[in-house]
């Protein structure tokens, strides 16, 4: 019962000391939109399970890129970054959809909650949002005083939910590739001497 006890007032110092913190990094703000951009994905595998859609969409894989790297150079970001960050988003969503066609397997447990064009509203909305947060991100892990604080920030936006399904969390680390490449190139990179 005492590490109950001691559990609870662990957690509610936690969340004391969160409300009183400073302002969420722009690291911070980013996972939270792309947590629930890949939170979308589960009803897109659905969608693509009841239609009999294949999840890999070249097609609209194309599109998406050719959008987003239209938006994203008007941020400021180059055609790379946006590239590299587009790509792990959607491979880290294909991880996901491949997951949740696995585990449901017929289409009589295929109910997703959206259809496919608010799905797509709402992942045009957070890819706004995103598109704005994805410079001052990369700016934030670069004034970092080493690749070991940028990787920690990464790491600690990147550990997420611990409830959530192993699969989900593979996901997420996987659509950080660009911060976490930022954290590993100069000027925060600085190589050790291998003795």
């Amino acid at each position: 019962m005492t590490n109950q006890r001691h559990l609870v007032f662990l957690l509610l110092a936690i969340l004391l000391q969160s409300v009183h913190s400073e302002p969420a990094s722009k690291l911070d703000e980013i996972f939270t939109h792309l947590r629930a951009r890949l939170d979308l994905a589960s009803d897109i595998a659905l969608i693509k399970l009841k239609t009999c859609k294949l999840i890999e969409d070249q097609t609209r894989e194309g599109e998406i890129l050719a959008k987003a790297t239209s938006e994203g150079t008007k941020q400021g970001l180059t055609k790379e970054q946006v590239e590299t960050f587009y790509k792990a988003q959607m491979e880290a969503n294909k991880m996901i959809q491949y997951n949740v066609i696995a585990l449901n397997k017929t289409l009589s447990s295929a109910s997703p909650k959206n259809n496919l064009a608010q799905i797509r509203t709402q992942i045009n909305e957070l890819d706004a949002k995103i598109l704005l947060l994805i410079k001052p991100a990369v700016t934030e892990l670069q004034s970092s005083n080493s690749s070991q604080v940028c990787l920690e920030a990464v790491a600690k936006v990147v550990a997420g939910d611990p409830q959530k399904a192993d699969y989900y969390k593979v996901a997420v680390v996987r659509s950080a590739a660009l911060f976490t490449d930022t954290c590993l190139t100069a000027p925060t990179c600085k190589a050790e001497d291998p003795k």
